[in-house]
């Protein structure tokens, strides 16, 4: 499924992905699994025209430290990936995403 993620006994493993990918998945799985209540009720205290990724907050981290955690963890695996040349790939094509609005390169 991840080519990348692959070994041979000859290669080292790529300890710096492994591990932004490891802290991401942990990150993740605290905000949309072990706090979820609280996420639920955090969700949405982005500023207007803002996303969950680009919050546009002065402080990602006031009152939700998981946000601010996970936050940290995407943008330290999304560095790790470009420096990489690997790009994130959508489960679906843009297109069926209703009302899409178009944020950038991701």
């Amino acid at each position: 499924m991840f080519p990348f993620l692959k070994k041979t006994p000859a290669e080292k493993p790529d300890e710096e992905f492994e591990r932004a990918v490891a802290e991401f998945v942990g990150a993740f799985e605290t905000v949309f699994h072990h706090d979820w209540d609280y996420a639920k009720m955090m969700i949405g205290d982005e500023e207007e025209g803002c996303t969950f990724l680009e919050p546009g907050l002065a402080d990602e981290v006031d009152d939700w430290g998981a946000r601010g955690a996970l936050l940290e963890k995407y943008r330290r695996l999304r560095a790790v990936m470009d420096a990489k040349g690997l790009k994130s790939e959508l489960p679906f094509p843009m297109e069926r995403i209703r009302e899409l609005k178009r944020r950038g390169p991701r």
